[in-house]
């Protein structure tokens, strides 16, 4: 048990700050269209995990498979964050295998977030992540 909350908070803490850069990194991306239902990358109010990544870190269920290979590292997520703050069709930008990607997408869908504001409304947001999978030998 004090093996998985060590690894449940190295992972928040290291995906925090690569959040933050990841975030800061798209900030110079224009606003995008998608057909005529309008999807944003920049909004004037990003979307936000309810309860920040201690939330999305709850609901991963680290893989056997990584953990019997020692599979640790940085997996990258997208998804469509809606007008009512769920997660839509998650998609695995980059995977470390065993089950890493897949356990990331599941959980993203599993939180709810405040949804990203536009000009006073809410609005669909294309949201990209990382999710840290880091196993700690002690």
């Amino acid at each position: 048990m004090k093996t998985s909350k060590r690894i449940k908070s190295t992972v928040a803490a290291v995906s925090a700050i690569a959040l933050i850069l990841f975030t800061l990194s798209g900030l110079s991306n224009n606003v995008m269209a998608q057909d005529s239902d309008k999807v944003y990358s920049v909004v004037d109010q990003m979307p936000e995990i309810e309860g920040g990544l201690p939330a999305l870190y709850e609901k991963i269920k680290y893989p056997k498979e990584a953990v019997k290979q020692g599979i640790s590292g940085r997996v990258f997520l997208q998804v469509i964050v809606d007008e009512n703050g769920q997660a839509q069709n998650p998609k695995v930008i980059r995977d470390i295998g065993g089950g890493c990607g897949d356990a990331a997408a599941e959980a993203i869908t599993k939180v709810d977030f405040k949804p990203g504001v536009h000009e006073g409304e809410k609005v669909k947001v294309k949201y990209s992540l990382p999710v840290t999978f880091k196993i700690e030998n002690r």
